[in-house]
């Protein structure tokens, strides 16, 4: 936390040394863009032209569920990377970013074995053109442990200090409404003026390879590998009041349904490998709050995933997130150059 207040002082003093007049340049690329992609610039304005810097401090908890048919004992784990730090680099249409768990924010519960683990992810998400968005993203995570109350009497403490987890994910994601702005809410590389909502159909996918350690619990000791292959589809609504301009708070709920293929992996060469198919039920909450100006934002937000596997097997796999980050950022001028290389996509691209 010392980290990232520093951090935030540090962008306050940047914005105290560089002017708060808005670029004549700027206007009339906001304008030109308007005009070129269709909407009302009286409900949103983009700050394309800006190279924009973003860090934040996130807890982002990933509750992975095991529920053995055999015995009906269920296992419910979570990372010992719960908090982690990111950044993010905003230019034009494209945004690349990275986040790790530096080792005083682990949540280690001050037990030995855990202070080995960690986390890293990457990401980088671009547009199509105005309203098509696509998000590329890795992560990984090393450390779990026993989380909330147990059905089962026997499990004791569970310590899972070599499991880790690897996931490739991507979403793809239209915003219906073109008075709209996602980006204000999500990324801010813009801000809504006016209140508006909009329909949001997205398509999520992903790949996962789960490696735990289960260490001498005999109903799961067997799995040495889980390999799960997801596809979602879900209509979700978005809607950010604003006010006087600057201030804003968002809602939003994502429902929706798809399919997922889990490949179970065994120590003993006598298993068989198990292969599940899955129908998945997926449903998604979240609300931010923040101030969005020229050159400054920062703010907070909640989100809530949850994807639920219903298939025939008696065996159970369940996944449950729960993120909540504050940030703060700030927009800097860009320069000729940069406006070139960028400008080549664009043109030439449509994006």
């Amino acid at each position: 936390m010392r980290y990232f207040i520093c951090i935030c002082h540090c962008l306050l003093v940047m914005i105290s040394l560089h002017s708060q007049e808005i670029r004549e340049y700027d206007l009339e690329m906001q304008a030109k863009h308007s005009e070129q992609k269709g909407y009302d610039a009286s409900f949103r304005v983009n700050y394309f032209e800006n190279i924009i810097l973003r860090t934040e401090l996130s807890s982002d908890v990933t509750r992975l569920q095991f529920f053995s048919g055999r015995t009906g004992e269920l296992l419910a784990i979570r990372p010992v990377a719960d908090y982690r730090l990111g950044y993010c680099l905003d230019y034009k249409w494209v945004a690349v970013g990275f986040s790790f768990t530096p080792k005083f924010l682990l949540n280690t519960q001050n037990i030995e074995e855990l202070n080995n683990g960690e986390s890293l992810g990457f990401n980088i998400n671009f547009y199509y053109t105005d309203r098509w968005r696509q998000e590329l993203g890795y992560q990984y995570y090393k450390g779990f442990f026993r989380d909330g109350p147990q059905r089962s009497t026997g499990l004791g403490d569970v310590l899972l200090d070599d499991t880790t987890l690897k996931t490739i994910q991507g979403s793809t994601f239209f915003i219906v409404n073109p008075e709209y702005s996602f980006r204000a809410h999500y990324i801010q590389t813009e801000r809504q003026l006016k209140s508006a909502g909009s329909l949001i159909p997205r398509l999520r996918y992903s790949f996962s390879v789960l490696k735990p350690n289960f260490g001498n619990l005999t109903n799961y000791e067997e799995v040495v590998q889980i390999n799960s292959l997801d596809f979602t589809a879900q209509i979700g609504y978005l809607y950010t009041f604003v006010y006087e301009r600057k201030w804003f708070a968002t809602v939003g709920l994502h429902p929706g349904f798809g399919y997922n293929y889990s490949l179970n992996r065994f120590s003993d060469g006598g298993i068989a490998d198990k292969t599940y198919n899955s129908l998945t039920f997926a449903l998604n909450n979240e609300v931010g709050l923040g101030y969005n100006n020229y050159r400054w934002f920062f703010g907070a937000a909640y989100n809530w995933r949850n994807y639920n596997y219903a298939n025939n097997q008696k065996d159970q796999f369940a996944r449950d997130f729960v993120s909540f980050n504050i940030y703060m950022g700030y927009r800097f001028n860009d320069n000729k150059p940069m406006r070139k290389f960028f400008g080549w996509f664009e043109d030439n691209l449509g994006f």
